[in-house]
């Protein structure tokens, strides 16, 4: 498969895979696939999974993969890692937001 930047939230986790990210994202997806009776059901899963496209994998995963993990991984296989950077400093100020509200109560 030849890689086809840049990469969206269409993107399947099969096109992604083709980077370095990509793959890493692929082997937890297929770690956490949940248990099937057989072998052949489990590669029909994990087939299906992989052949989804990113944006349906977040709105399927329960809040378990997020907009901001999804978008990240984006980044680093666009090979754009700065803005990561951005959106997890971001994401951290958010955070102490929220933690230092109820403290000031």
């Amino acid at each position: 498969m030849t890689v086809t930047r840049p990469f969206t939230r269409q993107s399947t986790v099969l096109e992604l895979a083709t980077t370095l990210p990509g793959r890493a994202f692929k082997a937890m997806i297929v770690r956490q696939l949940p248990p099937v009776a057989t072998e052949k059901e489990r590669q029909e899963l994990e087939d299906m999974t992989l052949g989804l496209p990113l944006e349906t994998l977040v709105e399927l995963s329960e809040g378990k993969l997020t907009w901001g993990i999804a978008d990240s991984l984006l980044d680093l296989a666009n090979r754009k890692p700065h803005r990561v950077i951005g959106r997890g400093v971001g994401a951290g100020a958010g955070a102490l937001k929220k933690v230092t509200r109820p403290i000031r109560g």
